[in-house]
């Protein structure tokens, strides 16, 4: 099968011809078997017959590795942690069970394939220095597809009622109001090539969206004159700087304004949703997969990392700051469970992203309270082991993505809820010690 840099030439331009273009799809399955002991995340590029090499293709082959399918560790049975490096317990859980081999609805397997993605340059393109993720072609018409929202701005919802499709259209009049307004008299010109990216906030959606867009970017062979970054976090300016992104070469979000860029690049944005019912009728959209081009950005992100000089086999417990929308309600009990067991209590919010990456490369176990923090699997090491601890009634699956893309093994718990007067993206969750301690001797045995 040929190999995804192959089939990674994903240019459409209008000045191309419909022949050269080329899309790049991935498939996500999460399966296990006996024999093959990882419940692993697996993308494989489907190729096809569009799977002729370009020249660029050629000068990628020195920067990434050609094998992009995930690696599968062999392990053996282990009876009881010795003090002799046994060999850990084999990991088998093909239908997402918890710690203690509970099914939950929100936990399942599944196959996901992503639509193609596309690098598209737009000739004089417009867009906005925000999150809004508005693109507007040179003739004034509005590219609804390119979001990572789960609705467009210029969308009208389906199956609506005919007051909120009034209602829609009103808000949509006021953004095109508001576009030629800017147009005539706010516009900022760019003269030369303008990479637009995911403009993400969140640690995790950083990590994965802003970072998918950068690296489809990087394996089309484009070589943009400015990028549209977010520098707003200490781990994004960090993070250009790592990838020796020229600060003459970004332009800031903020003030918001009106771009129109002589040409604007747009790499595809995830947009792969669920919708479900958390609790109560209270809906929310979830992400259904990620894409396997992180995998092997962050394989070669480890390389720029500052070398390790000794394995080590860090147990991490990961805490979160005080005043979170998210908390564990006996944070100290559970913190001194942690502790007893031999895991450091690590605040990573104190942490450069480089202290961060290293951390986690030097872990044998990362567990956490669920949150962005849990991001951090992108950085360690095949095989490692990731715990989650959930509230109750909130089980989005960014970490789990995470862990398995990067060939972790993953486990997790479900913790009780006392209030659910929040909104289930801010329920808090108590975690019983005695179960706790129970997950943590379990824990033991793959380690």
């Amino acid at each position: 099968m040929k190999n995804a840099i192959s089939s990674a030439k994903i240019l459409e331009s209008q000045s191309k011809p419909r022949e050269q273009h080329q899309s790049f799809r991935e498939q996500v399955a999460l399966k296990s078997t006996q024999s093959k002991p990882f419940s692993s995340t697996i993308l494989e590029s489907k190729s096809g017959s569009e799977t002729q090499i370009t020249k660029n293709t050629q000068n990628l082959e020195s920067t990434f590795d050609k094998n992009a399918e995930l690696q599968k560790v062999d392990s053996s049975p282990k009876a009881q942690p010795s003090s002799q490096n046994p060999t850990p317990k084999p990991y088998n859980n093909f239908h997402f069970q918890d710690i203690f081999g509970s099914f939950h609805r929100f936990f399942r397997p599944y196959t996901y394939r992503f639509r193609a993605l596309f690098v598209r340059v737009y000739p004089q393109g417009y867009c906005y220095s925000d999150d809004s993720e508005i693109v507007i072609t040179k003739s004034h018409k509005a590219i609804i597809s390119q979001t990572s929202y789960p609705t467009h701005a210029f969308a009208l919802p389906r199956n609506a009622s005919k007051a909120r499709k009034i209602l829609e259209s009103l808000k949509q009049c006021k953004l095109w109001a508001r576009f030629y307004y800017q147009r005539l008299f706010k516009l900022h010109r760019v003269n030369g090539s303008l990479a637009l990216l995911h403009q993400a906030t969140n640690y995790y959606h950083f990590l994965s969206e802003s970072i998918a867009a950068l690296e489809q970017i990087r394996r089309s062979g484009l070589e943009p004159d400015y990028y549209l970054l977010a520098q707003d976090m200490p781990y994004q300016r960090q993070m250009w700087q790592i990838l020796q992104i020229p600060e003459s070469k970004i332009l800031p979000l903020s003030p918001s304004r009106l771009i129109q860029a002589k040409s604007l690049i747009v790499p595809t944005l995830i947009a792969n949703f669920e919708s479900v019912e958390w609790r109560d009728g209270i809906l929310l959209s979830r992400t259904l997969a990620l894409p396997m081009l992180l995998q092997q950005f962050y394989k070669n992100f480890a390389k720029l990392l500052p070398p390790q000089e000794s394995p080590k086999k860090r147990k991490i417990f990961l805490t979160r700051p005080s005043g979170s929308n998210r908390h564990l309600e006996n944070t100290k009990e559970v913190e001194s469970i942690f502790s007893a067991f031999g895991y450091e209590i690590i605040l990573p919010d104190d942490l450069s992203l480089v202290e961060q990456a290293c951390m986690a490369r030097e872990s044998s176990i990362i567990a956490s309270l669920h949150g962005a923090g849990l991001s951090n699997a992108f950085f360690m090491q095949e095989g490692a082991v990731v715990f989650e601890i959930f509230p109750q009634y909130y089980h989005y699956s960014c970490p789990q993505f995470c862990a398995l893309l990067m060939g972790c093994r993953y486990f997790y718990m479900v913790a009780t809820t006392t209030d659910t007067s929040a909104h289930p993206q801010q329920e808090s969750a108590y975690v019983c010690p005695h179960l706790l301690q129970k997950a943590l001797q379990k824990l033991e045995t793959y380690l």
